[in-house]
């Protein structure tokens, strides 16, 4: 690409070293709540399998629990923590949606797990065992929205095959992410972070998004910030490298674009 490089402002909310270094979009798991009588081997297998089908097949990355488990810990998320303490999840009413929702854009992700682990009621032989397993994926930056709703049997025999069938609902339903890493001509051309190896292709249309800090009165009056994203444009990608593209700018949007800003592919 010969044309002049644009220089200027940068996004007021720049990619962290590690989010340019990912093309996967973050989710977050809200701590798993289990049923009693479950040992903890048919715990951590039960989570281990879901999150790893998010990974493969979802082109996720999961954020380390601990971060969740402190931000949990803040005082503007005391209601959410009761919530989980007493209801474990057997129940998920909208005001714990909500409460989760901010939780998620606090964290800065794109996505947000409840997910819930009880004893099967199916029948399996005395070599094998089972768990039914709920869990609910809500996207955190607008709009908000249920992204999938999934409860099964995990019977730990038919792993490979269940490792197939969760894949086949989860595959391609989350849009890749990735950010404008260099503008040329006016902003007419930009180049993203995201090649071949994230199956994008020649012609595909990516919407951008400026990421915002933004604050409201949460219910008790105290004040949350949470980061959001506002839709700014469109661009269509032409030329498709391994790790990195070029797309072309329509000249409606190319006033509104800075370097740093959100791409989503779908």
């Amino acid at each position: 690409m010969n044309a002049p490089l644009d220089s200027g402002d940068e996004v007021p909310i720049p990619p962290t070293p590690e989010e340019l270094r990912s093309s996967k979009a973050f989710v977050a798991f809200v701590p798993v709540q289990f049923a009693e009588n479950l040992s903890r081997y048919h715990k951590s297998l039960s989570v281990s399998f879901v999150q790893s089908v998010l990974e493969e097949h979802g082109d996720l990355k999961i954020i380390d629990d601990v971060r969740v488990e402190r931000a949990l810990n803040r005082s503007q998320f005391a209601q959410l923590r009761t919530s989980l303490e007493q209801s474990k999840l057997r129940r998920f009413d909208e005001e714990l949606v909500k409460q989760t929702i901010e939780l998620g854009k606090w964290l800065r992700v794109r996505y947000i797990v409840l997910m819930r682990v009880q004893p099967s009621p199916e029948k399996v032989s005395s070599t094998d065992w089972s768990t039914y397993i709920i869990f609910k994926i809500f996207r955190v930056e607008g709009p908000v929205k249920n992204e999938m709703n999934h409860e099964f049997t995990f019977v730990f025999s038919e792993s490979n095959d269940l490792w197939e069938e969760l894949g086949g609902l989860v595959r391609g339903r989350f849009p890749l992410g990735g950010f404008i890493i260099e503008s040329r001509a006016k902003r007419a051309y930009v180049r993203i972070n995201l090649g071949r190896r994230n199956r994008i292709s020649v012609e595909q249309e990516c919407k951008i998004f400026r990421r915002v800090e933004k604050v409201k009165k949460g219910t008790n009056g105290e004040k949350i910030t949470s980061i959001e994203f506002d839709r700014i444009g469109q661009l269509t990608l032409f030329r498709v490298q391994e790790d990195f593209s070029w797309g072309k700018v329509p000249s409606n949007f190319r006033a509104a674009i800075l370097n740093g800003d959100a791409v989503r592919c779908y």
